[in-house]
């Protein structure tokens, strides 16, 4: 496959999957008619925690697809593993809508809060498996210097374990679960590894 239409392909995954991300608003049924104003307002502002779910998986997708872009720009040759495990990535991304649907829907509760955690660390379990594959098989160009692969696995391991640690806090403390997955928004907001500007040794 060319690495064109490999990386169009995965673009529009997560363009969907972060489209999808609005669905998981829904204003409760009014059943005695039209709503008045001041009901339509709470009813609104009652949906607070999904604007917050929104606002952090839509960070979560978008650092996603940039980390992907900024690692397949120096990729030379796209294999058949590596196909396979893309679409791993893919499938877990597609599902991040729906888990933010029900984080947003119970906030504090374990169980939406586990299963958020537990499908972003399926994503980062890709991720790292992808890299991995990558660097064994050789795939960077040749202009990609050792200490960019080694700082980019360095960050893909921290938000991986990060991801694993906020799943199991989530079944004892669901809102300090929600801080880490936050954190991790935070963390991949500074440039390293592949997303940095330099892939070869400095002139």
């Amino acid at each position: 496959m060319s690495k064109g239409r490999f990386e169009a392909f995965s673009d529009s995954v997560f363009a969907f999957a972060i489209t999808l991300l609005v669905l998981g608003f829904v204003l409760p049924e009014f059943r005695n008619g039209p709503p008045s104003e001041a009901e339509l307002t709470r009813a609104l502002l009652r949906l607070w925690p999904s604007f917050v779910a929104y606002a952090l998986s839509f960070g979560v997708i978008g650092i996603m697809w940039q980390n992907h872009h900024a690692l397949f720009r120096l990729v030379g040759v796209v294999d058949r593993a590596t196909i396979l495990l893309n679409l791993g990535l893919l499938g877990t991304t597609v599902f991040i809508p729906f888990a933010t649907a029900s984080l947003g829907a119970y906030p504090t509760m374990r169980p939406s809060t586990f299963l958020y955690g537990l499908t972003l660390t399926s994503t980062a379990t890709f991720f790292n498996a992808l890299l991995t594959h990558l660097t064994r098989s050789r795939a960077f160009a040749s202009n990609v210097m050792p200490a960019t692969i080694r700082q980019t696995t360095s960050a893909y391991r921290v938000a991986w374990t990060t991801y694993g640690i906020a799943t199991l806090v989530s079944l004892v403390a669901p809102i300090l679960s929600f801080a880490l997955y936050l954190a991790i928004v935070g963390y991949f907001l500074v440039p390293r590894g592949v997303d940095t500007d330099r892939v070869g040794p400095p002139e």
